[in-house]
């Protein structure tokens, strides 16, 4: 049973993807998007670590980002 916008027919698409893809020396083709979305919709996709405090960052306004390039 194909469930519209289910996993299933994601795989399905995937593979004509893969099938009628002519450039196999693309860096980036069009399935290997879809695969990442199907992956995330399983769940394979988890982000433990996350870092945010690793570089110091003073967020900008976008107040104070005008402002800024205005006065160059």
């Amino acid at each position: 049973m194909f469930i519209p916008g289910g996993i299933s027919l994601l795989d399905i698409i995937i593979n004509i993807a893969k099938l009628a893809d002519r450039k196999k020396t693309e860096l980036y083709p069009a399935w290997q998007g879809m695969q990442y979305m199907r992956d995330i919709m399983e769940g394979c996709v988890v982000l433990i670590n996350q870092d945010n405090n690793r570089y110091p960052i003073k967020w900008t306004s976008v107040k104070e980002f005008l402002l800024f390039e205005n006065a160059r």
